[in-house]
């Protein structure tokens, strides 16, 4: 059964998206560039704010607010929904046969569906400041975590907001600041 957070539209969430089986596809750069166009463009377009984000090679990790009649669930399926059909028509492009024929045969994919990128997207609502500061240190602190080592510094990994929360840096998608919720 998926979590289904309780809608508020005053709340934050914390996202984590994860590729079937955890497949390593953002270690290509054209591929992670779907997402990262994804989160920019929902963000320009007034669907949510961003204010946290990492892309692991086969996760995603955000903290958004849903913006104006925007709901969490209808974000998150606009998000999955164009991400997974972009990606698929990268792989059939770049004639990937191989990591079609993985997301065709996952056991656990979605039976409806012909091809599933995407396992259900986690939302937990954001309940207190202290649960941000540790949601945002975490998704920040990803690409450093002994199992990845990704970077020598946070701040360092393109794929993250770090650089603007640690240096002041412009990340590859903009942020809004979340320091105005701490």
């Amino acid at each position: 059964m998926t979590f289904k957070p309780h809608q508020d539209p005053t709340h934050l969430y914390f996202i984590t998206a994860t590729v079937l089986g955890w497949k390593q596809l953002f270690i290509r750069p054209a591929y992670a560039q779907i997402v990262l166009d994804s989160l920019d463009w929902h963000r320009k377009h007034g669907r949510w704010a961003l204010y946290a984000y990492v892309l692991m090679p086969n996760h995603l990790h955000a903290i958004i607010k849903p913006l104006g009649d925007q709901s969490i669930s209808s974000v998150l399926q606009s998000f999955g929904s164009f991400t997974a059909h972009a990606i698929l028509a990268r792989l059939r492009d770049d004639a990937r046969h191989d990591l079609l024929a993985f997301f065709a045969q996952r056991h656990d994919r979605d039976a409806s569906k012909k091809h599933q990128i995407w396992q259900p997207i986690q939302a937990k609502n954001v309940y207190s400041v202290t649960f941000l500061r540790e949601k945002l240190e975490y998704t920040h602190n990803n690409p450093v975590a002994k199992q990845w080592r990704l970077a020598e510094e946070r701040a360092d990994y393109a794929y993250s907001s770090a650089c603007f929360y640690d240096r002041g840096l412009a990340p590859i998608v903009e942020v809004d600041d979340i320091r105005e919720w701490c």
